[in-house]
Protein backbone atom coordinates (compact mmCIF):
# COMPACT_ATOMS: atom_id res chain seq x y z
CA UNK A 1 0.00 0.00 0.00
CA UNK A 2 2.75 2.26 0.94
CA UNK A 3 4.43 1.42 -2.81
CA UNK A 4 1.42 2.79 -4.03
CA UNK A 5 1.18 5.91 -2.28
CA UNK A 6 4.30 6.51 -2.96
CA UNK A 7 4.13 6.13 -6.56
CA UNK A 8 1.13 8.40 -6.96
CA UNK A 9 3.14 10.89 -5.16
CA UNK A 10 5.54 10.95 -7.47
CA UNK A 11 3.65 10.50 -10.53
CA UNK A 12 1.76 13.88 -8.79
CA UNK A 13 5.22 15.87 -8.35
CA UNK A 14 6.28 14.75 -11.83
CA UNK A 15 3.18 16.11 -13.60
CA UNK A 16 4.00 19.69 -11.52
CA UNK A 17 7.05 19.71 -12.42
CA UNK A 18 6.57 18.99 -16.14
CA UNK A 19 3.60 22.29 -16.01
CA UNK A 20 0.92 19.30 -16.55
CA UNK A 21 -2.49 19.42 -14.83
CA UNK A 22 -4.87 16.19 -14.57
CA UNK A 23 -7.84 18.76 -15.87
CA UNK A 24 -6.48 21.81 -17.29
CA UNK A 25 -8.79 24.40 -17.69
CA UNK A 26 -10.36 24.90 -21.56
CA UNK A 27 -9.35 27.77 -23.34
CA UNK A 28 -11.52 29.77 -25.71
CA UNK A 29 -10.13 31.07 -28.68
CA UNK A 30 -11.99 34.38 -29.69
CA UNK A 31 -10.74 35.94 -32.94
CA UNK A 32 -11.91 39.36 -34.30
CA UNK A 33 -10.92 41.88 -36.85
CA UNK A 34 -9.68 45.41 -36.18
CA UNK A 35 -8.50 47.82 -38.32
CA UNK A 36 -5.22 48.47 -36.04
CA UNK A 37 -4.32 44.75 -36.42
CA UNK A 38 -2.94 43.27 -33.32
CA UNK A 39 -2.77 45.75 -30.30
CA UNK A 40 0.02 45.57 -27.95
CA UNK A 41 -2.11 44.94 -24.83
CA UNK A 42 -4.15 42.51 -26.20
CA UNK A 43 -2.46 39.49 -23.89
CA UNK A 44 -2.94 41.19 -20.84
CA UNK A 45 -6.85 42.21 -21.76
CA UNK A 46 -7.27 38.35 -22.55
CA UNK A 47 -5.83 37.75 -18.56
CA UNK A 48 -8.10 39.97 -17.14
CA UNK A 49 -10.91 38.25 -18.59
CA UNK A 50 -10.13 35.13 -17.76
CA UNK A 51 -10.08 35.99 -14.07
CA UNK A 52 -14.00 36.73 -14.34
CA UNK A 53 -14.39 33.39 -17.00
CA UNK A 54 -12.43 31.38 -14.87
CA UNK A 55 -14.62 31.97 -11.71
CA UNK A 56 -17.86 32.42 -13.08
CA UNK A 57 -17.67 29.29 -15.27
CA UNK A 58 -13.63 27.82 -15.10
CA UNK A 59 -13.02 28.61 -18.60
CA UNK A 60 -9.93 30.93 -19.82
CA UNK A 61 -10.02 33.11 -22.99
CA UNK A 62 -7.19 34.09 -25.67
CA UNK A 63 -8.47 37.08 -28.09
CA UNK A 64 -6.84 37.00 -31.59
CA UNK A 65 -7.78 40.10 -33.11
CA UNK A 66 -6.45 40.18 -37.01
CA UNK A 67 -5.98 42.81 -39.27
CA UNK A 68 -9.25 43.89 -41.57
CA UNK A 69 -7.25 43.71 -44.46
CA UNK A 70 -6.23 39.89 -44.20
CA UNK A 71 -8.66 38.80 -41.40
CA UNK A 72 -11.36 36.95 -44.04
CA UNK A 73 -8.12 35.47 -45.71
CA UNK A 74 -6.94 34.24 -42.51
CA UNK A 75 -10.02 33.09 -40.99
CA UNK A 76 -10.98 30.79 -43.87
CA UNK A 77 -7.47 29.28 -43.41
CA UNK A 78 -7.95 28.70 -39.78
CA UNK A 79 -11.36 27.26 -40.31
CA UNK A 80 -10.28 24.57 -43.03
CA UNK A 81 -7.19 24.14 -41.44
CA UNK A 82 -9.04 22.81 -37.94
CA UNK A 83 -6.73 25.45 -36.36
CA UNK A 84 -8.10 26.52 -32.86
CA UNK A 85 -10.36 28.97 -33.01
CA UNK A 86 -13.65 28.16 -31.32
CA UNK A 87 -15.80 32.14 -31.43
CA UNK A 88 -15.37 34.32 -33.98
CA UNK A 89 -17.22 36.96 -35.52
CA UNK A 90 -17.78 36.67 -39.59
CA UNK A 91 -17.88 40.37 -40.44
CA UNK A 92 -16.06 39.96 -43.63
CA UNK A 93 -15.65 36.26 -43.54
CA UNK A 94 -19.27 36.35 -44.75
CA UNK A 95 -21.73 34.67 -42.77
CA UNK A 96 -23.42 32.50 -45.39
CA UNK A 97 -20.14 31.62 -47.16
CA UNK A 98 -19.47 30.33 -43.85
CA UNK A 99 -22.70 28.12 -43.38
CA UNK A 100 -22.28 26.80 -46.88
CA UNK A 101 -18.14 25.77 -46.39
CA UNK A 102 -19.67 23.85 -43.07
CA UNK A 103 -17.54 26.14 -40.69
CA UNK A 104 -20.30 27.11 -38.05
CA UNK A 105 -22.17 24.79 -35.72
CA UNK A 106 -25.76 24.38 -35.07
CA UNK A 107 -26.25 26.61 -32.08
CA UNK A 108 -29.30 24.70 -30.91
CA UNK A 109 -27.76 21.56 -30.97
CA UNK A 110 -27.98 19.02 -28.00
CA UNK A 111 -30.22 22.12 -26.22
CA UNK A 112 -26.72 23.87 -26.64
CA UNK A 113 -28.07 27.30 -26.43
CA UNK A 114 -30.99 26.64 -23.87
CA UNK A 115 -28.56 25.06 -21.66
CA UNK A 116 -25.59 27.50 -21.76
CA UNK A 117 -27.02 30.22 -23.39
CA UNK A 118 -29.79 31.88 -21.34
CA UNK A 119 -28.64 35.28 -21.54
CA UNK A 120 -28.44 35.11 -24.74
CA UNK A 121 -31.95 34.44 -25.64
CA UNK A 122 -33.20 37.00 -22.93
CA UNK A 123 -31.05 39.66 -24.64
CA UNK A 124 -33.21 39.62 -28.47
CA UNK A 125 -36.16 39.39 -29.39
CA UNK A 126 -37.04 36.00 -31.15
CA UNK A 127 -36.99 37.69 -34.86
CA UNK A 128 -33.42 39.25 -34.12
CA UNK A 129 -32.11 35.42 -33.81
CA UNK A 130 -34.00 34.27 -36.23
CA UNK A 131 -31.73 36.96 -38.75
CA UNK A 132 -29.50 33.95 -38.24
CA UNK A 133 -30.93 31.27 -39.24
CA UNK A 134 -30.49 29.06 -42.24
CA UNK A 135 -33.45 26.87 -43.48
CA UNK A 136 -34.44 26.87 -39.75
CA UNK A 137 -31.37 26.20 -38.29
CA UNK A 138 -28.93 28.67 -36.06
CA UNK A 139 -25.63 29.46 -37.07
CA UNK A 140 -25.12 32.71 -35.46
CA UNK A 141 -25.86 35.25 -32.56
CA UNK A 142 -26.77 39.08 -34.02
CA UNK A 143 -24.52 42.17 -32.25
CA UNK A 144 -26.07 44.41 -29.95
CA UNK A 145 -25.29 47.31 -32.23
CA UNK A 146 -27.05 49.86 -34.32
CA UNK A 147 -29.33 47.59 -36.59
CA UNK A 148 -30.40 50.69 -38.50
CA UNK A 149 -28.16 53.27 -40.67
CA UNK A 150 -27.94 56.45 -41.53
CA UNK A 151 -27.27 56.51 -45.53
CA UNK A 152 -24.67 58.35 -46.90
CA UNK A 153 -22.45 60.15 -44.29
CA UNK A 154 -19.44 61.94 -44.44
CA UNK A 155 -16.94 62.21 -41.60
CA UNK A 156 -14.69 65.50 -41.95
CA UNK A 157 -12.54 66.80 -39.28
CA UNK A 158 -13.75 70.39 -38.26
CA UNK A 159 -10.35 72.02 -38.46
CA UNK A 160 -10.46 71.45 -41.87
CA UNK A 161 -14.02 72.78 -42.10
CA UNK A 162 -13.06 75.79 -40.11
CA UNK A 163 -9.91 76.13 -42.20
CA UNK A 164 -11.92 76.94 -45.27
CA UNK A 165 -14.53 78.67 -43.79
CA UNK A 166 -17.40 76.24 -43.26
CA UNK A 167 -19.58 77.70 -40.50
CA UNK A 168 -21.04 73.98 -39.52
CA UNK A 169 -21.56 75.03 -36.36
CA UNK A 170 -24.60 76.45 -37.02
CA UNK A 171 -25.74 73.78 -39.24
CA UNK A 172 -27.22 71.87 -36.48
CA UNK A 173 -31.15 71.25 -36.35
CA UNK A 174 -31.29 71.15 -32.56
CA UNK A 175 -28.02 71.97 -30.33
CA UNK A 176 -28.40 68.35 -29.19
CA UNK A 177 -27.77 67.16 -32.10
CA UNK A 178 -24.61 65.13 -33.49
CA UNK A 179 -25.67 65.10 -37.11
CA UNK A 180 -25.93 67.30 -39.92
CA UNK A 181 -28.09 66.65 -42.62
CA UNK A 182 -27.97 68.57 -45.88
CA UNK A 183 -26.78 67.54 -50.11
CA UNK A 184 -24.98 66.87 -52.50
CA UNK A 185 -24.52 70.31 -53.61
CA UNK A 186 -23.16 71.49 -50.31
CA UNK A 187 -20.77 68.64 -49.84
CA UNK A 188 -19.57 69.17 -53.06
CA UNK A 189 -18.79 72.70 -52.61
CA UNK A 190 -16.81 71.37 -49.43
CA UNK A 191 -14.97 69.11 -51.25
CA UNK A 192 -13.74 71.81 -53.87
CA UNK A 193 -12.35 74.22 -51.14
CA UNK A 194 -10.66 71.32 -49.63
CA UNK A 195 -9.09 70.44 -52.51
CA UNK A 196 -7.83 73.54 -52.86
CA UNK A 197 -6.80 74.32 -49.61
CA UNK A 198 -4.98 71.32 -48.82
CA UNK A 199 -3.53 70.09 -52.47
CA UNK A 200 -1.30 67.77 -50.63
CA UNK A 201 -3.86 65.42 -48.60
CA UNK A 202 -6.67 63.39 -50.02
CA UNK A 203 -9.63 65.24 -50.30
CA UNK A 204 -12.24 61.92 -49.65
CA UNK A 205 -11.91 58.04 -49.64
CA UNK A 206 -14.51 55.12 -49.40
CA UNK A 207 -13.95 51.82 -48.66
CA UNK A 208 -15.11 50.33 -51.86
CA UNK A 209 -16.06 46.60 -49.73
CA UNK A 210 -18.78 48.84 -48.04
CA UNK A 211 -19.45 51.83 -50.38
CA UNK A 212 -23.03 50.53 -51.99
CA UNK A 213 -24.60 49.04 -48.48
CA UNK A 214 -23.36 52.27 -46.70
CA UNK A 215 -24.64 54.96 -49.43
CA UNK A 216 -27.76 53.05 -51.10
CA UNK A 217 -31.56 53.09 -49.17
CA UNK A 218 -31.82 49.80 -50.74
CA UNK A 219 -32.03 46.09 -49.25
CA UNK A 220 -29.43 43.48 -50.19
CA UNK A 221 -31.00 40.10 -48.56
CA UNK A 222 -27.73 37.88 -47.79
CA UNK A 223 -25.64 39.35 -51.20
CA UNK A 224 -25.66 41.89 -54.06
CA UNK A 225 -27.27 39.70 -56.56
CA UNK A 226 -30.83 40.39 -56.04
CA UNK A 227 -31.51 43.45 -54.48
CA UNK A 228 -34.94 45.43 -52.97
CA UNK A 229 -34.98 48.92 -55.08
CA UNK A 230 -37.68 50.01 -53.14
CA UNK A 231 -37.51 47.21 -50.34
CA UNK A 232 -39.90 49.36 -47.71
CA UNK A 233 -42.79 48.87 -50.20
CA UNK A 234 -42.08 45.87 -52.18
CA UNK A 235 -40.83 41.95 -52.24
CA UNK A 236 -39.73 41.97 -55.74
CA UNK A 237 -36.01 41.62 -56.42
CA UNK A 238 -34.17 43.64 -58.83
CA UNK A 239 -30.62 43.92 -60.55
CA UNK A 240 -29.05 45.86 -58.76
CA UNK A 241 -25.79 46.68 -61.06
CA UNK A 242 -28.76 47.26 -63.92
CA UNK A 243 -30.50 49.98 -62.14
CA UNK A 244 -30.43 53.92 -62.22
CA UNK A 245 -29.72 53.99 -58.52
CA UNK A 246 -26.65 52.16 -59.08
CA UNK A 247 -25.49 54.00 -62.06
CA UNK A 248 -26.06 57.09 -60.52
CA UNK A 249 -23.77 55.91 -57.68
CA UNK A 250 -20.90 55.17 -59.71
CA UNK A 251 -21.48 58.27 -62.06
CA UNK A 252 -20.59 60.40 -58.93
CA UNK A 253 -17.64 58.85 -57.27
CA UNK A 254 -16.55 59.26 -61.70
CA UNK A 255 -17.11 62.85 -61.45
CA UNK A 256 -15.46 63.02 -58.10
CA UNK A 257 -12.15 61.06 -59.31
CA UNK A 258 -12.13 63.59 -62.42
CA UNK A 259 -12.12 66.36 -59.85
CA UNK A 260 -9.08 64.99 -58.48
CA UNK A 261 -10.83 64.52 -54.55
CA UNK A 262 -9.99 60.57 -54.84
CA UNK A 263 -6.48 59.65 -54.44
CA UNK A 264 -5.33 57.62 -57.47
CA UNK A 265 -3.71 54.82 -54.77
CA UNK A 266 -7.37 54.73 -53.37
CA UNK A 267 -7.74 51.01 -55.17
CA UNK A 268 -4.93 49.91 -53.52
CA UNK A 269 -4.85 51.80 -50.19
CA UNK A 270 -5.17 49.24 -47.18
CA UNK A 271 -5.02 51.66 -44.23
CA UNK A 272 -8.35 52.45 -42.45
CA UNK A 273 -9.91 56.06 -43.53
CA UNK A 274 -9.58 57.06 -39.35
CA UNK A 275 -5.64 55.84 -39.59
CA UNK A 276 -5.57 58.26 -43.04
CA UNK A 277 -7.08 60.97 -41.16
CA UNK A 278 -5.06 60.68 -37.96
CA UNK A 279 -1.37 60.28 -40.21
CA UNK A 280 -2.88 63.74 -41.65
CA UNK A 281 -3.26 62.66 -45.54
CA UNK A 282 -7.27 62.62 -45.84
CA UNK A 283 -9.76 64.52 -45.21
CA UNK A 284 -12.89 63.25 -45.56
CA UNK A 285 -14.27 60.28 -45.80
CA UNK A 286 -17.92 57.80 -45.88
CA UNK A 287 -18.98 56.10 -43.26
CA UNK A 288 -22.51 54.94 -41.91
CA UNK A 289 -24.13 57.47 -39.16
CA UNK A 290 -26.08 56.11 -35.62
CA UNK A 291 -26.51 58.01 -32.42
CA UNK A 292 -22.80 58.02 -31.35
CA UNK A 293 -20.97 58.46 -34.35
CA UNK A 294 -19.81 61.23 -33.96
CA UNK A 295 -17.86 60.81 -30.57
CA UNK A 296 -17.04 57.46 -32.00
CA UNK A 297 -14.99 59.18 -35.51
CA UNK A 298 -13.70 61.68 -33.43
CA UNK A 299 -12.06 59.16 -30.74
CA UNK A 300 -10.71 57.07 -33.92
CA UNK A 301 -9.56 60.30 -35.91
CA UNK A 302 -8.24 61.66 -32.66
CA UNK A 303 -9.46 64.44 -33.29
CA UNK A 304 -13.18 66.10 -33.33
CA UNK A 305 -15.11 66.06 -36.71
CA UNK A 306 -18.47 66.95 -38.47
CA UNK A 307 -20.25 64.34 -39.18
CA UNK A 308 -22.85 65.12 -42.48
CA UNK A 309 -25.83 62.69 -43.61
CA UNK A 310 -27.19 62.67 -47.24
CA UNK A 311 -29.62 59.52 -46.74
CA UNK A 312 -32.10 58.37 -44.72
CA UNK A 313 -31.87 55.87 -41.60
CA UNK A 314 -32.80 52.50 -43.16
CA UNK A 315 -32.68 49.10 -41.64
CA UNK A 316 -32.18 46.61 -43.98
CA UNK A 317 -32.91 42.54 -43.94
CA UNK A 318 -29.45 41.49 -43.09
CA UNK A 319 -29.32 43.81 -39.84
CA UNK A 320 -29.33 40.79 -37.94
CA UNK A 321 -26.87 38.58 -39.80
CA UNK A 322 -24.08 41.04 -41.38
CA UNK A 323 -21.57 40.27 -38.19
CA UNK A 324 -23.14 37.89 -35.62
CA UNK A 325 -21.09 35.50 -33.54
CA UNK A 326 -20.55 31.87 -34.36
CA UNK A 327 -18.81 29.28 -33.00
CA UNK A 328 -16.28 26.88 -34.83
CA UNK A 329 -18.09 23.55 -36.13
CA UNK A 330 -14.54 22.07 -34.98
CA UNK A 331 -14.64 23.65 -31.44
CA UNK A 332 -13.47 20.72 -29.20
CA UNK A 333 -15.05 22.32 -26.58
CA UNK A 334 -18.76 23.70 -27.48
CA UNK A 335 -20.29 23.96 -23.62
CA UNK A 336 -17.27 26.43 -23.43
CA UNK A 337 -17.70 27.97 -26.24
CA UNK A 338 -21.08 28.65 -25.28
CA UNK A 339 -20.65 29.62 -21.87
CA UNK A 340 -18.01 32.29 -22.79
CA UNK A 341 -20.44 33.81 -25.44
CA UNK A 342 -23.04 34.10 -23.15
CA UNK A 343 -20.81 36.01 -20.58
CA UNK A 344 -20.03 38.31 -23.51
CA UNK A 345 -23.54 39.29 -24.08
CA UNK A 346 -24.64 39.26 -19.85
CA UNK A 347 -21.39 40.10 -17.52
CA UNK A 348 -20.76 43.88 -17.93
CA UNK A 349 -17.11 44.13 -16.84
CA UNK A 350 -16.06 40.99 -18.98
CA UNK A 351 -17.89 43.54 -22.14
CA UNK A 352 -16.43 46.66 -20.74
CA UNK A 353 -12.96 44.60 -20.95
CA UNK A 354 -13.15 43.89 -24.54
CA UNK A 355 -14.36 46.97 -25.48
CA UNK A 356 -12.36 49.64 -23.29
CA UNK A 357 -9.58 48.07 -21.81
CA UNK A 358 -8.86 47.54 -18.25
CA UNK A 359 -9.67 50.27 -15.69
CA UNK A 360 -6.15 51.98 -14.69
CA UNK A 361 -4.37 51.18 -17.14
CA UNK A 362 -6.68 52.22 -20.45
CA UNK A 363 -9.61 54.28 -18.97
CA UNK A 364 -10.40 55.70 -15.56
CA UNK A 365 -13.86 57.01 -14.26
CA UNK A 366 -15.03 60.70 -14.67
CA UNK A 367 -16.95 61.18 -11.33
CA UNK A 368 -19.89 61.27 -13.76
CA UNK A 369 -20.70 57.88 -14.46
CA UNK A 370 -18.48 58.02 -17.39
CA UNK A 371 -15.25 56.63 -18.41
CA UNK A 372 -12.31 58.26 -20.30
CA UNK A 373 -8.34 57.90 -21.17
CA UNK A 374 -6.08 56.96 -18.15
CA UNK A 375 -4.09 60.05 -17.05
CA UNK A 376 -0.94 60.29 -19.69
CA UNK A 377 -3.07 58.14 -22.08
CA UNK A 378 -4.36 58.79 -25.24
CA UNK A 379 -5.78 56.92 -28.52
CA UNK A 380 -2.00 57.16 -30.15
CA UNK A 381 -0.71 55.42 -26.70
CA UNK A 382 -2.85 53.27 -25.07
CA UNK A 383 -2.36 49.91 -25.89
CA UNK A 384 -5.79 48.45 -26.07
CA UNK A 385 -8.01 51.33 -27.35
CA UNK A 386 -10.32 49.18 -29.23
CA UNK A 387 -11.76 50.39 -32.65
CA UNK A 388 -14.10 47.88 -33.62
CA UNK A 389 -16.91 48.22 -30.03
CA UNK A 390 -19.73 47.57 -33.09
CA UNK A 391 -18.57 44.11 -33.54
CA UNK A 392 -18.27 43.11 -29.77
CA UNK A 393 -21.13 40.98 -28.95
CA UNK A 394 -22.79 43.78 -26.36
CA UNK A 395 -21.50 46.92 -25.96
CA UNK A 396 -24.84 48.18 -25.06
CA UNK A 397 -23.76 46.68 -21.26
CA UNK A 398 -20.31 48.03 -21.12
CA UNK A 399 -19.19 51.59 -19.91
CA UNK A 400 -20.06 54.25 -21.69
CA UNK A 401 -16.96 56.78 -23.24
CA UNK A 402 -16.93 60.35 -22.24
CA UNK A 403 -18.64 62.46 -24.60
CA UNK A 404 -21.83 59.95 -25.36
CA UNK A 405 -24.56 60.62 -23.01
CA UNK A 406 -25.44 58.47 -20.56
CA UNK A 407 -28.40 57.01 -22.58
CA UNK A 408 -26.76 56.22 -25.62
CA UNK A 409 -28.12 53.12 -25.54
CA UNK A 410 -31.78 53.61 -24.94
CA UNK A 411 -31.34 55.86 -27.70
CA UNK A 412 -29.62 53.41 -30.30
CA UNK A 413 -32.85 51.03 -29.50
CA UNK A 414 -35.40 53.60 -30.35
CA UNK A 415 -32.94 54.79 -33.60
CA UNK A 416 -33.36 50.71 -34.63
CA UNK A 417 -37.02 50.91 -33.69
CA UNK A 418 -37.80 53.78 -35.60
CA UNK A 419 -36.04 53.46 -38.74
CA UNK A 420 -37.40 52.78 -42.22
CA UNK A 421 -37.35 48.99 -42.33
CA UNK A 422 -37.52 46.81 -45.45
CA UNK A 423 -40.27 44.56 -45.44
CA UNK A 424 -37.96 41.25 -45.79
CA UNK A 425 -36.40 41.80 -42.11
CA UNK A 426 -34.85 38.35 -41.01
CA UNK A 427 -34.83 36.83 -44.34
CA UNK A 428 -32.18 35.04 -45.14
CA UNK A 429 -31.09 33.33 -48.83
CA UNK A 430 -29.51 30.01 -48.51
CA UNK A 431 -27.73 29.95 -51.88
CA UNK A 432 -26.46 26.57 -51.55
CA UNK A 433 -28.33 25.03 -54.58
CA UNK A 434 -26.49 28.45 -56.56
CA UNK A 435 -23.17 28.05 -55.02
CA UNK A 436 -21.46 27.49 -58.26
CA UNK A 437 -23.30 30.88 -59.28
CA UNK A 438 -22.51 32.27 -56.39
CA UNK A 439 -18.89 32.31 -56.70
CA UNK A 440 -18.74 32.98 -60.95
CA UNK A 441 -20.56 36.06 -59.73
CA UNK A 442 -18.55 37.61 -56.92
CA UNK A 443 -15.56 37.11 -58.97
CA UNK A 444 -17.11 38.96 -61.98
CA UNK A 445 -18.22 42.09 -59.73
CA UNK A 446 -15.12 41.54 -57.92
CA UNK A 447 -13.30 42.51 -61.11
CA UNK A 448 -15.04 45.90 -61.30
CA UNK A 449 -16.30 46.67 -58.43
CA UNK A 450 -13.61 48.84 -57.02
CA UNK A 451 -12.56 50.57 -60.31
CA UNK A 452 -16.45 51.58 -60.48
CA UNK A 453 -17.15 52.33 -56.94
CA UNK A 454 -14.23 54.49 -56.66
CA UNK A 455 -14.46 56.13 -60.01
CA UNK A 456 -11.75 55.02 -61.54
CA UNK A 457 -13.80 53.61 -64.58
CA UNK A 458 -16.34 55.38 -66.89
CA UNK A 459 -19.46 53.79 -65.47
CA UNK A 460 -20.90 54.66 -69.15
CA UNK A 461 -18.51 51.47 -70.35
CA UNK A 462 -17.96 49.80 -67.32
CA UNK A 463 -21.58 48.54 -66.26
CA UNK A 464 -22.59 47.50 -69.58
CA UNK A 465 -19.43 45.30 -69.11
CA UNK A 466 -19.56 44.04 -65.49
CA UNK A 467 -23.59 43.36 -66.19
CA UNK A 468 -22.82 41.19 -69.24
CA UNK A 469 -20.44 39.15 -67.47
CA UNK A 470 -22.95 38.70 -64.32
CA UNK A 471 -25.66 37.37 -66.61
CA UNK A 472 -23.03 35.21 -68.25
CA UNK A 473 -21.94 33.85 -64.20
CA UNK A 474 -25.70 32.96 -63.97
CA UNK A 475 -27.10 36.41 -62.32
CA UNK A 476 -30.87 35.88 -63.55
CA UNK A 477 -30.73 32.31 -62.21
CA UNK A 478 -29.52 33.13 -59.32
CA UNK A 479 -32.22 36.24 -58.30
CA UNK A 480 -34.98 33.37 -59.69
CA UNK A 481 -33.76 31.37 -56.40
CA UNK A 482 -33.32 34.14 -54.32
CA UNK A 483 -37.05 35.40 -55.35
CA UNK A 484 -38.53 31.98 -54.81
CA UNK A 485 -37.32 31.64 -51.33
CA UNK A 486 -38.44 35.35 -50.34
CA UNK A 487 -41.52 34.51 -51.36
CA UNK A 488 -41.67 31.23 -49.81
CA UNK A 489 -40.71 32.85 -46.27
CA UNK A 490 -43.08 36.10 -47.26
CA UNK A 491 -46.24 33.52 -47.36
CA UNK A 492 -44.81 31.32 -44.06
CA UNK A 493 -44.67 35.01 -41.90
CA UNK A 494 -47.56 36.82 -43.33
CA UNK A 495 -46.11 39.56 -45.23
CA UNK A 496 -47.24 41.04 -48.30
Amino acid sequence: MKKIVSLLLVLALSIGVLGLSVADEPTVVIAFMTWAGRLVGTDRIAEEMSKITMEKIGVKVELMPMDAGSYAQNMNLMLASGEQVDLFNAVMVGFMPCVNKGYLLDLEEDDLLATYGQGITEAFRPDELNGCRVAGTLYGVPVKKDDAAGKFGISIPTKYLDEIGVDWQSMYANPDDEIIYTDFDFIEDVFAKLHAQYPDKVTFYTDPVSTVGQCLAMDNPSDMFGVLLDPTNSLELSDLFSSQMYYDLCARFYRWNQNGWISPDAITETNATTTQVKAGSLCAYKTATKPGIRQQESNLCGTPVAIFQLGPDFKGSSAYNTMPWCINQNTEDPEAAMKVLNLLYTDPDLSTLICWGQEGVEWKETGDGHITFQDGVDAQTSEYYNNVNWQMPNQFIARIWEGDSLDIWTHMQEYNDNALASKAMGFVFDNSSVSAEYTALTNAYSEYQRQLELGFLNPDEGIPQLVEKLKAAGLDEYIAEKQAQLNAWAEANGIQ
